[in-house]
C-alpha cells in the first residue's frame, strides 16, 4: 500500500483515498477534490523511481504524457483536469470514469454482441481521429485502456502513456513499448515510418478481441502462428465485419486502411441506441468494480525483433535483446489451450509460499527455493569448477507438494513469467486454474502454484489477499529446458524489463559456472539459484516482503 493514501496534497485540494492502479512506472488514485466535492483520479510516478539515476526524465516524460492528453479534447477521450508537482513529485489530474474496462466487460469468456461492439469502436474511432489531428499516436488501444462509463454508456479512451509525436510516413525512432497481441510489426522496432495505420491496427485488434473474447495472436508470431480469423472463433460474426477486423490488422501498414475513417467506413454505420445498450450489456459488474477506474499502467513489452518471416534472426534477436516478453509468448500459448485446463485436486493446505524442496523430497517440479535477499551476495564473476547446489534457509517455509499432472499444458519455448504488480485475474486467464492454492508464509498472503510443462517447468505465485495482485513471483526449471525459454520467462517476470546483469546471471547458473546470484532491480528483489535437486529456481519479489 502506497505511503500517500490519505495524505492531502494541492494545498488541501485533493485526498488520496484508495489505490486503483500500479504498475512499474505509474500510480493511480482515486481522490476525493475538496473545494468541488467531486471524485477525480490522480496519477503519479511509482516511488520506487526516486532512487534510479534517471529520475528527471521520468519525470518529463509523465508530464509530456500530461501534456499530450490535455491537447486531446473530446468526449470519448478521458479530460485531464490538473497537473502540479508538489515535493519533488508529479501529479496528473484527470476525471474519475465510473464503470467497467472493456476488458473486465469482455474476459475470459463473454464476447459483445457485433453491433455493440462497432458501437464502442466507432466512439473510440472518432477520439482517435482527434489524437491524429493533433499529430499524435495513441499505440496502445486496447479493451483495457477503454472505459464504458456506467450512466452514459459512453467509450472512453485512456492511458496515453506511450502516446508520441509523429510526422505521418516518415522514419522516427520511437520507444519499442507496446501491448502484445494489439501493437501493429511496426511498433516492435525503434526506427520505422510512423503513420495512423498503427493505431488501425490497434483499434482492429481491439475489435477482434470485443467480438471473440480472444486476445489476437501477436504481430511479432504471426509469420509462424496462424492467427485465427474471427468467424473461426465466432461465427455469428458477420462476413463484412470479419473482412473489416482482418484489412484493419493487415501485417503491412501499407496494406491496411490509411487512416481510422477509411477503416471505419468498412465498418456497418447502423448501431444501437444507449437504451438498446443498456438492455443488451446484461453482464454484472465483477465484485468491487463497479466504478472502476481507468488509469490502470499498462504492462507493455518491449523489443528489439526482426522483421517477420526471419525466423533465424528472430531467434537471435530473443537471445541477445531478450526484449520479446514472457507476456508474448504467454497469450500466444493461451490463445492455443483449448478447452480449459481440468481443475486439479489439490493438497491440504500448509503455510508456505512456493519455495523450496526439502533434501527429502524427490526431483520434480516444484518452486525451488526463495533464499533470503542478500543483495550483497553476488555469482561468482569468473566460472568456478563444481560449485556446490545452494541449500534451503531453514526459516523459510516447507514448498507446495502434488501428484504431478498427467499432461503437459504448454510449449516449453512459450511458458509465461508475469511481473510482482500483475492482476490474479490476468494469470488465470494465461494459465487457468491453479494445481495447488495455500495459505501463504508471509502475512495476508497466498500462494498458488501451476505445473506448467510436468518435471521440467513450474510457475508459483503469492498473491496479496486483499488486492489479489502478485507480490512474489517463481520459476522453477530442470536443467534439461533451453536457456532461452528460461531467458523469455525471467524477462517477463520483471515486467519485460530484465537488467543485462540478470540475464548473464542466469546463462551462468545454466552453464553450472555459479550457484546464486542475488539481485535487486528497482523496487524488486530477486535471486537465481541452483538447488540440490540440481533444478534451476528463480524468485522476484517486492523489496521488503521477506522483512
Amino acid at each position: 500500500m502506497d505511503s500517500l493514501i490519505g495524505q492531502t496534497i494541492s494545498n488541501g485540494k485533493y485526498t488520496l483515498q484508495e489505490e486503483i492502479g500500479r504498475g512499474g512506472f505509474g500510480i493511480t488514485f482515486k481522490a476525493v477534490h475538496h473545494f468541488l466535492d467531486q471524485t477525480v483520479v490522480i496519477k503519479t510516478l511509482n516511488e520506487a523511481l526516486k532512487a534510479e539515476k534517471n529520475f528527471a526524465d521520468f519525470q518529463r516524460k509523465f508530464q509530456d504524457e500530461a501534456r499530450r492528453l490535455a491537447t486531446c479534447i473530446h468526449p470519448n477521450i478521458v479530460r485531464v483536469s490538473d497537473f502540479f508537482v508538489e515535493n519533488d513529485r508529479a501529479y496528473m489530474v484527470m476525471d474519475y470514469i465510473p464503470g467497467q474496462t472493456l476488458e473486465d466487460l469482455v474476459f475470459p469468456d463473454r464476447p459483445l454482441p457485433e453491433a455493440i461492439a462497432i458501437r464502442y469502436i466507432h466512439q473510440i474511432g472518432s477520439a482517435l481521429e482527434v489524437v491524429h489531428r493533433n499529430g499524435l499516436l495513441h499505440r496502445d488501444i486496447k479493451p483495457q485502456n477503454i472505459i464504458l462509463h456506467e450512466k452514459t454508456q459512453e467509450a472512453i479512451l485512456i492511458d496515453f502513456g506511450i502516446a508520441r509525436e509523429f510526422t505521418p510516413n516518415q522514419t522516427q525512432t520511437h520507444t519499442q513499448m507496446m501491448s502484445v497481441g494489439y501493437a501493429p510489426i511496426e511498433q516492435y522496432f525503434a526506427q520505422e515510418k510512423r503513420s495512423p495505420a498503427s493505431d488501425v491496427y490497434g483499434l482492429a485488434a481491439t475489435l477482434y478481441a470485443l467480438v471473440t473474447a480472444r486476445i489476437p495472436t501477436a504481430s511479432i508470431l504471426r509469420d509462424h502462428e496462424q492467427m485465427p480469423e474471427p468467424r473461426e472463433l465466432e461465427p455469428s460474426i458477420s462476413p463484412g465485419v470479419n473482412q473489416a477486423i482482418l484489412r484493419g490488422m493487415a501485417m503491412n501498414a501499407s496494406d491496411r486502411p490509411a487512416t481510422i475513417a477509411q477503416w471505419l467506413e468498412l465498418l456497418p454505420l447502423s448501431s444501437p441506441t444507449v437504451t438498446q445498450l443498456s438492455s443488451t450489456v446484461t453482464q454484472p459488474p465483477k465484485p468491487g468494480t463497479s466504478a472502476t477506474v481507468v488509469v490502470l499502467p499498462a504492462r507493455e513489452p518491449m523489443t528489439t525483433i526482426a522483421k517477420p518471416g526471419l525466423r533465424a534472426v528472430w531467434l537471435l534477436a530473443a537471445l541477445s535483446g531478450l526484449t520479446l516478453t514472457g507476456v508474448a509468448i504467454a497469450i500466444l500459448w493461451w490463445q492455443s489451450r483449448q478447452p480449459p485446463a481440468p481443475q486439479l485436486t489439490l493438497n491440504s493446505p500448509s503455510p508456505l509460499p512456493s519455495v523450496s524442496p526439502t533434501p527429502s523430497a524427490p526431483p520434480k517440479p516444484t518452486p525451488s527455493e526463495t533464499p533470503k535477499p542478500k543483495p550483497s551476495v553476488a555469482a561468482s564473476p569468473t566460472p568456478t569448477p563444481a560449485p556446490q547446489p545452494v541449500r534451503i534457509d531453514p526459516s523459510l517455509p516447507a514448498p507446495i507438494t502434488e501428484e504431478a499432472p498427467t499432461a503437459s499444458r504448454a510449449n516449453p519455448s512459450r511458458v509465461p513469467g508475469f511481473a510482482v504488480g500483475t492482476s490474479e485475474r490476468e494469470v488465470r486467464a494465461a494459465l487457468g486454474e491453479p494445481a495447488q492454492t495455500k495459505p501463504g508464509y508471509w502475512q495476508n498472503t497466498r500462494s498458488v502454484l501451476y505445473e506448467v510443462v510436468p518435471d521440467r517447468i513450474t510457475l508459483a505465485y503469492l498473491y496479496d489477499r486483499n488486492s489479489n495482485q502478485v507480490r512474489q513471483t517463481e520459476a522453477s526449471f530442470a536443467q534439461a529446458v533451453d536457456n532461452l525459454t528460461m531467458q523469455v520467462t525471467v524477462n517477463g517476470m520483471l515486467g519485460s524489463e530484465a537488467n543485462p546483469e540478470v540475464i548473464e546471471a542466469l546463462k551462468r547458473v545454466y552453464r553450472r559456472q555459479s550457484n546464486l546470484h542475488n539481485f535487486q532491480q528497482g523496487n524488486l528483489q530477486g535471486v537465481i539459484a541452483r538447488n540440490e535437486q540440481d533444478r534451476i529456481y528463480v524468485g522476484v519479489w517486492e523489496a521488503g516482503l521477506h522483512d
